[in-house]
C-alpha cells in the first residue's frame, strides 16, 4: 500500500541472504555400495540479499521461458542506493529458474514510458500484479494521484515479462474523489468461464472490493462489489482449488511501527464464487461486522516480521510457494521489507504455510527446479533428447518463450527417451493454430499411453487413454466460448497411483480454467515417458517427482494443569489483584462488571486504569472469558488480557472496535490505535475467550506471548506471536477495560495453567 511518505529506505543485509547448496546428513554409515548421499539444495529468507534488500509488494508470474519474474512496489533496491541518495526503482523487476537466485532485469517503468495520466515526477507506483492474458503480458499496478491517499489502478502490456512496457494511457480503475475504497493492490483474476475480474483496496472503510473486468481486461464493467470487511486488509490474491475460491490477504502492520515491524499477517476466506461472500474456517463471513478470517501466515517469533502481501506460485513438483515482504526484526525501522519465500501446505481444505509454523529464517529444502525429464528447447535446435515416433518434429523460436517444438502432423508423437518416478508431474505450454495439441504422459509403448488434449475442435480439454492401440477411455471438460488454443497454455498432469488431475491455465500456478481427474487406465499406472502429440507447438515439457503433501499441521498448544494462586474466579475480593489506579470494577453474580474507559495507555498523563496480578515463573498459560457487546461503544473500545512489564512494554488481547468493524488483535506497546503494529487474530463475538501462552526465546531469553481466540471455549485458533524484552523485569498478568466509552465489558475468570 502506499506509505505515509514519498520513499522509504530500505534495509541492507544485516541478515544478508545465505543461499547455498548443502548436503543432507544421514545418521551413521551408508551400506557398503550405496550411492552417496544426493545433494539437497537449500534456501534462507530473506531472499535476493545480493541484488535487493527491498522488494515489498511482491508480484509474481512463472513466464512462457520456464522461469519465475517477481516485481515490486518502487524502492531504492539496495541500501546502499539509499544510503547515498540513489535513483528509486520504479517497478523493480527480477528473474529466476529456481525461485532462490534472482537477477536483476532493470525497471518496468522511467521518465520514457511512464503512463501519462498520472502525476510525474510522482510518488512511486505500487503492488505490480502480472499476468499472462492471450499472448501477452499484462501489468496491474496502482499509481499515486495528486491527494496524499488517492489512487487509481493502471495497465500497463508487454509481449515479454520483462518489458518493455506500454501503458494503456487511462486508469482501468480511476480516481474517485472522498472514496471509501482505497484503489491501490490490484490482482487480476481470469475464472474458467473467460470472466475476468480485479481485487483492489486497502485499509479505507470501504474495505477490499472485487470489480468485473471487459474481455479485453483494459476497463471496468458494472459496479464493485466488497468481499472483505473495511480497515481489514489489503494485498488480494485469489485461487481457485476444487469447487472453492480463496481469497487471501493481509492485515495490520505492513510497514510501520516503533516495537519491532509489525505483524502484517495473512488471512483468507472461501466462496464458491469469485464474488463472494467468502468466509473463513468458522463459517464467519469476511463482510461481517465481526469479520472472520483464517490464519495462513503471522509472525512466529523469529528474526522476521510483517510478513504479508502474499503471492502464490508452484514448483516443478507441484508444491505451492507463498513469497511475501518481511522486515527484519532487529533492524525494522529502516524500512527494505525484502522478499521471503516458503512451503504452503492445503489440510483441511484450508491453506497454511509450513503446516503452521509460518515464516521461517533457518534454511529450508528449495522448491523443486529441476526436473528428472524435461526441455525448454532454448539452448539447441536438436530434438537429441526425443524420439519422434510420429511426424516431422522441428525446433522454432517464439520471442515470448525462446525455443519450442513443433510439428504439423495431426498423428504426430514425441516422446522422451527415458522414463521417470512412479508419482509424477508433468507440465508443458501448447499451442495450436489448426488442430488438437496434447501432451503425452503415462506413456510405456506406441500402443499403450495417455494425451492430455487441448482441442480446439471439440473446444474442450481432453484426456485420450489407449491400450493395446485402441482408444478405451476419453474424458472431457468444456474450455469458455472465446478460449485462445493459438496462444500459449499451461497444460499439467499429476499422477499419484492410478489417479491422474489434468488442468489448463494461462501460465503454471495459475487458477484452472479446464480440469479432470481420471483413473489411469490398466498397465499405465507407474514410471513411464513423457512427450509431445498432434499439430501442436511445445514448450517447458517437463516430468518431475510429485510432491508429498503435508496433512497435518503442527500441533496446537495445550495447557496443563490449573494454577489457584494465578486464577480467580471472581466470586469474592482476591487481594493478589492490584488496580494502576483508581478501581474500577466490581463483582457482581461471579462476574467482573468493569465499564470501558475513554482513555488508553498512550499518554502518561492520563493513562487508563490496569488490573493486575504476578506472573508465574516459567511457560504458563493465562485464558479469560469476556463478553463486550460491539454497539454503542464507540473509539477503539476493548476489554480483554494483558501481559505487563509497563506501560510501553505490555501486550494486549482484546477485541477492539475500529470504525464500523471489531477485530481482536494481539497489541503490543502503548499506541492508542492498533495502526500499525496490531496484528489481527480469529473472528471476534460479543462473548469470546482469549489465550496468553508465555515461553521463553532460547536463542535470545524473550518472553514470546502467542494469542488464541475462541468462540466456544472448546475449538481455539491459535495465532500470532509477540514479545517482550528479556530484560523486562517481574511480568504481571492482567485485564484492561479502555479506549472508548459506551460499553461495558463482563469477565467471567481469570484462569492460568502450566503450559
Amino acid at each position: 500500500m502506499p506509505r505515509t511518505v514519498p520513499f522509504r529506505p530500505i534495509r541492507t543485509g544485516l541478515v544478508a541472504l545465505l543461499i547455498t547448496l548443502a548436503l543432507i546428513a544421514v545418521a551413521g554409515s551408508s551400506p557398503v555400495g550405496a550411492a552417496p548421499a544426493k545433494p539437497v539444495a537449500t534456501y534462507n529468507n530473506p531472499l535476493m540479499g545480493d541484488i535487493a534488500q527491498a522488494f515489498s509488494d511482491v508480484g509474481l508470474i512463472r513466464a512462457k521461458d520456464g522461469a519465475w519474474y517477481s516485481y515490486a512496489t518502487n524502492t531504492s533496491l539496495t541500501r546502499e542506493n539509499a544510503d547515498n541518495g540513489g535513483p528509486q526503482h520504479l517497478i523493480p523487476m527480477v528473474r529466476s529458474t529456481d525461485l532462490v537466485h534472482w537477477e536483476f532485469l532493470g525497471d518496468a517503468f522511467s521518465a520514457e514510458n511512464h503512463p501519462e495520466w498520472a502525476p510525474w515526477p510522482q510518488k512511486g507506483y505500487w503492488a505490480p500484479d502480472v499476468r499472462y492474458v492471450d499472448g501477452q503480458y499484462y501489468m496491474y499496478y496502482s499509481a499515486p494521484s495528486s491527494t496524499p491517499l488517492g489512487a487509481a489502478i493502471g495497465l500497463a502490456i508487454s509481449s515479454s515479462p520483462a518489458g518493455p512496457w506500454k501503458d494503456i494511457g487511462h486508469p482501468v480503475v480511476d480516481f474517485v474523489a472522498d472514496s471509501e475504497v482505497m484503489e491501490i493492490d490490484p490482482m487480476m483474476f481470469i475464472d474458467d468461464d473467460g470472466t475476468k475480474y480485479l481485487y483492489y483496496g486497502s485499509f479505507r472503510r470501504g474495505g477490499l472490493h472485487v470489480v468485473r473486468l471487459s474481455p479485453d481486461g483494459r476497463s471496468t464493467v458494472g459496479t464493485s462489489q466488497q468481499v472483505v470487511a473495511g480497515e481489514r486488509g489489503e494485498g488480494a490474491w485469489v485461487t481457485k482449488r476444487g469447487p472453492w475460491y480463496y481469497l487471501f490477504y493481509s492485515g495490520y502492520g505492513c510497514c510501520i511501527g516503533n516495537v519491532g515491524g509489525g505483524g502484517y499477517p495473512v488471512l483468507v476466506g472461501r466462496s464458491t464464487s469469485p464474488t463472494g461472500p467468502f468466509v473463513d474456517e468458522n463459517g464467519v463471513s469476511l463482510t461481517a461486522a465481526q469479520p472472520g478470517g483464517t490464519i495462513v501466515n503471522s509472525f512466529n517469533g523469529n528474526s522476521l516480521s510483517a510478513t504479508g502481501h502474499n503471492a502464490v506460485t508452484v514448483d516443478r513438483s507441484g508444491q505451492q510457494w507463498n513469497l511475501v515482504n518481511s522486515d527484519i526484526r532487529a533492524d525494522h525501522t529502516w524500512g527494505g521489507r525484502p522478499q521471503s519465500m516458503d512451503r504452503l501446505d492445503w489440510i483441511g481444505g484450508w491453506p497454511t504455510v509450513r503446516a503452521g509454523q509460518w515464516t521461517s529464517d533457518q534454511p529450508q529444502p528449495a522448491p523443486a527446479a529441476t526436473s528428472t525429464i524435461g526441455s525448454s528447447f532454448n539452448e539447441s535446435t536438436s530434438l537429441s533428447d526425443w524420439r519422434a515416433l510420429a511426424g516431422e518434429w522441428t525446433v522454432g523460436q517464439d520471442v515470448s518463450s525462446g525455443g519450442y517444438a513443433e510439428s504439423a502432423g495431426a498423428s504426430a508423437l514425441l516422446v522422451s527417451h527415458t522414463g521417470g518416478p512412479a508419482d509424477y508431474r508433468v507440465e508443458a505450454d501448447l499451442r495450436t493454430s489448426t488442430s488438437k495439441a496434447g501432451l503425452v504422459f503415462a506413456y510405456r509403448s506406441p500402443r499403450n499411453y495417455s494425451v492430455a488434449w487441448l482441442d480446439p475442435v471439440r473446444r474442450s480439454l481432453r484426456v485420450e487413454q489407449r491400450v493395446g492401440g485402441k482408444i478405451v477411455s476419453n474424458s472431457e471438460s468444456a474450455l469458455y466460448e472465446g478460449f485462445r488454443y493459438d496462444t500459449w497454455h499451461s497444460v499439467s498432469v499429476e499422477v499419484r497411483g492410478e489417479r491422474a488431475t489434468i488442468q489448463v491455465a494461462p501460465a503454471l500456478g495459475d487458477n484452472p480454467l479446464g480440469e479432470l481427474n481420471v483413473r489411469l487406465a490398466n498397465g499405465l499406472a507407474g514410471p513411464a515417458q513423457v512427450g509431445l502429440a498432434g499439430a501442436a507447438q511445445g514448450d517447458n515439457v517437463a516430468m518431475t517427482k510429485l510432491y508429498q503433501p503435508v496433512t497435518r499441521k503442527i500441533p496446537e498448544p495445550r495447557v496443563g494443569k490449573l494454577l489457584p494462586a494465578f486464577s480467580d474466579e471472581f466470586t469474592a475480593e482476591d487481594s493478589q489483584w492490584q488496580w494502576t489506579g483508581a478501581n474500577q470494577g466490581n463483582l457482581e453474580n461471579g462476574q467482573l462488571v468493569w465499564d470501558t474507559q475513554a482513555n488508553d495507555l498512550s499518554k502518561e498523563d492520563n493513562l487508563a486504569t490496569v488490573l493486575l496480578r504476578d506472573a508465574p515463573q516459567g511457560d504458563y498459560t493465562v485464558e479469560t472469558r469476556v463478553s463486550l457487546p460491539f454497539e454503542g461503544s464507540t473509539g477503539n473500545a476493548r476489554a480483554g488480557l494483558i501481559a505487563w512489564a509497563s506501560r510501553t512494554q505490555s501486550l494486549q488481547l482484546a477485541p477492539t472496535r475500529t470504525g464500523a468493524v471489531r477485530q481482536t488483535f494481539l497489541w503490543p506497546g502503548a499506541d492508542a490505535s492498533p495502526w500499525a503494529e496490531a496484528i489481527q487474530l480469529g473472528p471476534s463475538a460479543d462473548t469470546m475467550w482469549l489465550r496468553l501462552r508465555h515461553t521463553i526465546q532460547p536463542s535470545t531469553g524473550e518472553h514470546l506471548f502467542q494469542a488464541a481466540t475462541s468462540l466456544d471455549g472448546r475449538h481455539w485458533q491459535w495465532g500470532s506471536y509477540w514479545y517482550l524484552p528479556a530484560d523486562a523485569g517481574p511480568l504481571k498478568l492482567g485485564l484492561i477495560s479502555m479506549g472508548g466509552t459506551g460499553t461495558t465489558a463482563r469477565f467471567d475468570y481469570v484462569r492460568t495453567y502450566q503450559s
